[in-house]
């Protein structure tokens, strides 16, 4: 699964993660610049230092 190895990732360099499910994905696809038909957004997770 992509989101683990990057959770696995995120552990190993001390930065922390959250899988976020539950998005307006039209909005998504609009701010990241593609198309929503043949790219869209399946899922986010963000990555930030953890404090």
């Amino acid at each position: 699964h992509v989101c683990q190895n990057l959770y696995l990732a995120c552990e190993a360099i001390g930065a922390g993660t959250c899988a976020i499910a539950a998005y307006d994905q039209e909005f998504a696809d609009k701010i990241l610049g593609i198309d929503g038909v043949e790219e869209f957004t399946i899922y986010m997770a963000p990555v930030g230092k953890v404090q």
